[in-house]
């Protein structure tokens, strides 16, 4: 069996497990009740909120020999912890977390500009090192050189066979966001009915749906349902952050592309789902292990 054959096959089993969850959440629709979902065990809810997208360079420079290196180096000190030396989610630190580290060698990312089924780009490797992701313990690697960020990139990519092997697809261009207004929300929130986001996300955005109840039960960690009045979203609460997440989903999840919505329907529902946050999350990086409550927790995000 080839590289990329087995890494198919590892996927397809993924998908029939969580068919299978689905399934059977649908099957006991009318007996489960909703209910919150309960915090994180061991106080690892990191809090911290990543910021607007960084001017991102132009094009990744050329991978030389030196970078290859470099980008070795920095992955044993500062990510084999979790990601494991081979860089298959296995590290030391793995077990520990609430969130199961990224398996590399399966080379399926959460976040990408590229449609579902592709890989993503360089430079989405590099916004995620840059920007961390919110609501894990995945930090912002922004105090790295640039240079150093690159390295990295090369470094997770040569971990999986699909970059070796596939190319990624021309990458989504976000449009300019309407205005955030009552008519749009109104909008989002028929929508948010309509595509049944209840059922995994709630009625009121706790992320208690039947679905997450379901899926509770499978005692996984590959599965986390967003709370969204908590605005802990992976990639970000802006308004372009919540439009690339509907478009592209989250591939390796649940969470499957929105690619047949207009336009106009992605931006009433990323308006919506930012209208039901509560919490604002902290802007600077708190300690680890905290749950530290932002100023102004109970305001709602702009536009509400």
């Amino acid at each position: 069996m080839s590289g990329s054959e087995e890494v198919a096959c590892r996927l397809q089993n993924l998908a029939a497990m969580k068919t299978l969850v689905l399934g059977t959440c649908l099957f006991f629709s009318v007996s489960v009740e909703a209910a919150s979902p309960p915090e994180p065990s061991g106080g690892w809810e990191l809090r911290w909120m990543i910021g607007p997208p960084a001017a991102m360079p132009k094009a990744p420079p050329p991978e030389t020999l030196a970078l290859r290196a470099l980008g070795g180096s920095l992955f044993e000190r500062r990510c084999a912890g979790c990601h494991g030396a081979k860089g298959n989610g296995l590290g030391p630190h793995a077990a520990r977390l609430p969130v199961r580290p990224t398996d590399f060698t399966l080379g399926v990312y959460k976040l990408r500009s590229t449609p579902a089924g592709s890989i993503p780009t360089d430079g989405d490797l590099f916004a995620t090192l840059t920007r961390g992701i919110h609501g894990t313990p995945m930090l912002p690697w922004a105090a790295l050189s640039e240079k150093e960020r690159w390295a990295l990139v090369f470094r997770l990519k040569s971990f999986s066979v699909r970059f070796r092997e596939e190319r990624p697809a021309r990458p989504i261009i976000v449009p300019t966001a309407p205005k955030e207004d009552r008519t749009l929300r109104e909008r989002g929130a028929a929508l948010y009915g309509k595509l049944l986001c209840a059922h995994c996300h709630g009625e009121e955005g706790l992320g208690n749906g039947i679905a997450a109840r379901a899926y509770d039960r499978t005692a996984s960690r590959e599965v986390r349902i967003r709370d969204f009045t908590r605005g802990r979203f992976i990639r970000g609460t802006e308004m372009e952050d919540i439009y690339l997440t509907l478009r592209t989903g989250l591939e390796g999840t649940p969470m499957g592309a929105y690619d047949t919505l207009r336009d106009d329907e992605i931006w009433a529902l990323a308006a919506y789902v930012r209208s039901l946050v509560r919490e604002r999350p902290l802007q600077e990086l708190p300690p680890a292990r905290t749950h530290a409550q932002a100023p102004g927790a109970t305001t709602a995000v702009p536009g509400r």
